[in-house]
């Protein structure tokens, strides 16, 4: 009678466990703070086209934080904003572009310029421009805040901008680290500019704007075609034999027509087959 009464509680347990809905398969992307925002866009839209699947972009620990993950097995996709350095393709690992997003000149809302030259924008960055009306803007003081140099974006503005080649910062700028710091010190200094790709300046729901350059906006039809000058990639690293099922069918479909669609309405110039 015990015996019959195991089996039973034992087949009963078995039911139940099968009853339950199976976990869901978690990607985990960490990586950049400049493609957080469209990563986190497309993950969505990924899991509605996957039921079952899950996918998390974590707080942004840099394109080095990102790459270390996936180098030390600690995650199978990462996400960067620059090019492989040549010991990390040494490493083994591999680099698929699927965005590409202008940098822009931010400022805080009561800015009242909408385009600036490169040289113009030079002279405010070096300090040698000091109040916004020498610039044809409403009087307030030019507040500046900037990355660290070897970050992508200003690699990217002294590559692409002749006056930033060899631009020295003015001594009055304040330096932040990470995409999400740049976008809060421009929404409390309201008469502050700054740096960020188009997506987090947009993505940021505040009163920061993106300025024109040289009457360029930083559209995804400009970016594409080349006219506005600077822009940077946003790509997946991983190693190839370690990729999941997951992670392969994320891959795939951050290259689809449909992930394609999402990036456009985001600002951002897509890259892939779609």
């Amino acid at each position: 009678m015990r015996g019959r009464l195991v089996q039973i509680i034992v087949t009963l347990l078995g039911l139940a466990a099968s009853a339950m809905p199976a976990a869901a398969a978690e990607l985990v992307i960490p990586g950049s703070g400049d493609c957080e925002y469209v990563l986190n866009r497309l993950s969505a839209e990924f899991e509605k086209a996957h039921p079952g699947r899950r996918v998390q972009v974590p707080p942004s620990t840099g394109s080095t934080g990102g790459v270390k993950a996936v180098l030390q097995n600690e995650a199978v996709l990462a996400r960067v904003a620059r090019t492989l350095k040549p010991e990390e393709s040494q490493a083994g690992l591999k680099h698929v572009v699927f965005a590409r997003d202008a940098v822009v000149f931010a400022v805080g809302e009561k800015v009242t310029v909408k385009s600036l030259n490169a040289a113009q924008l030079a002279d405010l960055f070096g300090g040698r421009v000091g109040n916004w009306r020498e610039v044809g803007g409403e009087p307030g003081p030019v507040r500046l805040v900037v990355r660290e140099e070897g970050e992508t974006s200003i690699v990217q503005l002294r590559a692409r901008l002749e006056p930033f080649r060899t631009l020295k910062i003015g001594e009055n700028a304040k330096m932040v680290a990470k995409t999400g710091e740049m976008i809060d010190l421009l929404t409390r200094y309201k008469t502050s500019i700054g740096w960020a790709t188009n997506s987090s300046v947009l993505a940021a729901g505040t009163a920061v704007r993106a300025l024109a350059l040289d009457g360029i906006s930083a559209t995804a039809t400009e970016v594409a075609s080349g006219k506005y000058p600077v822009a940077t990639e946003y790509a997946l690293v991983f190693r190839e034999e370690r990729l999941n099922a997951e992670a392969r069918e994320f891959l795939a479909f951050v290259r689809s027509a449909a992930a394609q669609d999402v990036m456009r309405k985001l600002g951002v110039s897509p890259a892939g087959r779609g």
